[in-house]
């Protein structure tokens, strides 16, 4: 049985709560998306998207992620390379 604090995070896209381990994490660097490992912590502000392509497509339509990140970002990588990587 495991026992612990389980970090539940809310979905940009379709603002649904789900535990970290189960989602993709976004943080932006020099103006620049980049997936960060849940694993590795980069520092800074991240935000959290459900692994389906339409939460992903909801965030980067509606400008949801640079809210969430509080910056602008020129560089916003395609849907599909997200879930390669992912």
């Amino acid at each position: 049985m495991n026992r612990g604090h389980v970090p539940i995070r809310t979905c940009v896209g379709c603002r649904s709560r789900r535990p970290a381990v189960e989602m993709i994490r976004m943080q932006a660097q020099d103006k620049k998306l980049i997936l960060a490992d849940n694993k590795t912590n980069f520092g800074g502000r991240a935000c959290y998207i459900c692994p389906l392509v339409k939460c992903a497509e909801k965030a980067f339509k509606k400008g949801r992620l640079e809210k969430a990140l509080r910056t602008e970002i020129e560089i916003i990588p395609s849907v599909e390379s997200i879930f390669k990587k992912a």
